[in-house]
């Protein structure tokens, strides 16, 4: 599907592979019961040694989305935090369809579109993002000849 999107592209335009990664964090270890997702944003082109260093400023946090209370349905928790993520996401979408303009290392400027390649999670946050119920696996009832 990313050739047909880069086919897509007008000439000299390129993709930016963005990688989103999300943890469930504990922010008190008195009470034992404050905790957020945060989300992170890098993109695809880095090295991981880049990537994973603090001082380039390879991995971005652009969000944390906030614990539900107690007491909600577990389906009501998945539509805040799909919700949540797709405000947070939406500036990425508009640059998706009409692209922006970036200085690249060999000193070219291209237009350049984010494509979301990989959504980095544990299992409880794959859950939430994809909607299948924890504890449960999807089955795929597709034939693998097909």
């Amino acid at each position: 599907m990313a050739d047909t999107f880069q086919e897509s592209l007008p000439n000299g335009s390129t993709v930016v592979p963005v990688i989103l990664c999300s943890d469930k964090t504990m922010l008190s270890i008195l009470s034992g019961d404050k905790s957020v997702w945060p989300v992170y944003l890098s993109i695809g082109n880095l090295s991981k040694a880049k990537r994973r260093s603090v001082k380039s400023n390879g991995l971005i946090l652009i969000g944390l989305l906030p614990r539900c209370p107690n007491g909600l349905k577990t389906h009501t928790i998945k539509i805040v935090y799909q919700e949540s993520m797709a405000t947070m996401l939406r500036p990425l979408e508009e640059l998706a369809k009409s692209g922006i303009k970036v200085l690249c290392a060999d000193g070219c400027t291209r237009h350049a579109y984010p494509w979301i390649a990989s959504f980095l999670a544990d299992y409880p946050e794959q859950c939430n993002i994809t909607g299948v119920k924890y504890g449960w696996y999807p089955r795929c009832e597709i034939d693998p000849d097909d």
